[in-house]
């Protein structure tokens, strides 16, 4: 499935003009992390991503919100 949060994710961040680390430090996880979820490198847990919507709120298509709950019930 082809996920494309994590393109959401920088479009929201560079948006506030924000570095990846002030960007962490706002959510509440490291940057490397952040940096892993920011660069598609992994998908954020569901309560991750809560955290991060708090922060950065994206509006999410339904295949992505579907591949991460997939993710979430694997674990």
């Amino acid at each position: 499935m082809d996920n494309k949060y994590h393109e959401y994710l920088k479009a929201a961040r560079l948006k506030e003009k924000w570095t990846q680390k002030e960007t962490s430090k706002r959510i509440g996880i490291s940057r490397s992390y952040y940096s892993d979820v920011e660069n598609g490198r992994t998908l954020p847990s569901g309560k991750t991503l809560f955290k991060i919507n708090k922060v950065l709120p994206i509006f999410l298509p339904a295949n992505d919100v579907n591949t991460i709950r997939e993710k979430e019930v694997s674990q």
